[in-house]
């Protein structure tokens, strides 16, 4: 129990700092796909390393036999005196122990719940719909209330949307999410944070990912229209409608991503930054990685 709740907070520590060197970095730069890899392994690296191991070799010097004198009997008492506080100690502290894991695992079990019913929800609206196009990705109109959004392999469209006739700008950004699988990072945040609610920093990385791939929508549907009209658009349909959980919506982050589409491209001789990742992860495995010790 004890090792469990070590790697928790291991967990925790090295997601705490993995996204702080993405905010640090990365974060207001125009290389989206770069982001998304960092991110990804803001998640992931972290899980991985408090399970790995590395040996450290002590050295043990030969140490003298006691001698034995007139005052052993009483180290005899002393030790006994020691070894019952420690016994107590070590209930209350097993105690406190089984309390926190009890309350760590109701949480999980709320959170996948939650979860849970967020995917069904979604999976109504689909399951409800009318599937106008077969070809992936899938279009599916829906004469539900909610903004048009994605979900993998859906592009789910509002009917009062679709009976406007405008709305190819919306498909792209849609199409743009499922071909680049931005669901299955969205499902991975989720788990994330539901093995790490108690952490903030991982809802945190969930907010910077969700973020990152309306970055990378708007980035392939800009390619086909003007910067103006887009804006508009993102500002015409912002806030209308409540956003469909456990899916990228097209009216989600509005103010951060007109920000972004507004700001000129990082400079190309930024990228050496990349670089810095991987004395980062080194770091990190010397820091959260289990030692092994061995004597010799």
């Amino acid at each position: 129990m004890d090792n469990f709740l070590i790697y928790l907070l291991k967990v925790a520590a090295g997601s705490a700092f993995f996204i702080t060197i993405y905010l640090l970095l990365f974060r207001n730069e125009t290389f989206y796909i770069r982001n998304r890899i960092v991110l990804l392994l803001s998640i992931t690296i972290p899980v991985i390393l408090p399970l790995l191991t590395y040996t450290v070799n002590v050295d043990v010097n030969p140490q003298p036999l006691p001698v034995a004198d007139m005052s052993e009997f009483s180290d005899k008492v002393s030790s006994a005196i020691a070894t019952t506080s420690a016994q107590q100690t070590t209930s209350t502290s097993f105690s406190l122990e089984v309390i926190v894991v009890w309350i760590y695992v109701t949480g999980v079990i709320f959170f996948i719940i939650r979860g849970l019913i967020s995917l069904l929800s979604t999976y109504i609206i689909i399951r409800n719909g009318k599937v106008i196009s077969d070809r992936f990705p899938k279009v599916l109109l829906s004469d539900k209330n909610h903004p048009s959004f994605s979900f993998f392999p859906y592009a789910v469209i509002p009917v009062s949307e679709y009976t406007k006739g405008n709305y190819s700008d919306i498909l792209d950004h849609e199409f743009a999410h499922l071909r680049q699988g931005h669901t299955f990072d969205l499902l991975l945040s989720e788990m994330f944070i539901a093995f790490q609610w108690f952490n903030p920093f991982a809802w945190l990385m969930k907010r910077y990912m969700v973020l990152n791939h309306e970055y990378l929508a708007d980035h392939v549907s800009l390619s086909k229209r003007s910067i103006k009209d887009y804006q508009y658009r993102l500002l015409n349909i912002a806030g209308k409608v409540k956003a469909v959980s456990l899916a990228h919506t097209f009216n989600s982050l509005i103010k951060n991503r007109i920000i972004m589409i507004n700001k000129r491209p990082t400079q190309r001789k930024a990228i050496w930054k990349t670089l810095l990742v991987l004395p980062v992860i080194l770091i990190a495995v010397y820091a959260f990685s289990e030692p092994v010790y061995r004597e010799v």
